[in-house]
């Protein structure tokens, strides 16, 4: 599945990725892989998305950033306030 949006000439697509237990994204720009996410970010560990769904909520978050000139970085409460599921990783 690819989306894509415009801004300042500039391309962007979304890529959801399919993982051997979930879901991850690519951000495409001009036809290149410029983000490649397979697993959840912010998150310790190598968790996938759930569903599609959540990797394209969390997708459309960083298009939107990178529009914003703003850095991509995805933060715990962004994922919170996107109900994206993940496991707290418990340390022993």
């Amino acid at each position: 599945m690819i989306i894509s949006c415009q801004k300042k000439k500039q391309e962007l697509d979304i890529r959801i990725t399919k993982q051997k237990t979930g879901y991850g994204y690519q951000i495409i720009k001009n036809k290149k892989t410029f983000i490649n996410q397979p697993y959840i970010p912010a998150i310790s560990g190598e968790q996938v998305f759930k569903d599609s769904l959540q990797a394209r909520r969390t997708a459309d978050l960083v298009v939107r950033k990178i529009g914003n000139s703003s850095f991509p970085r995805i933060s715990v409460n962004e994922l919170d306030s996107m109900k994206i599921e993940y496991e707290i990783q418990k340390f022993q």
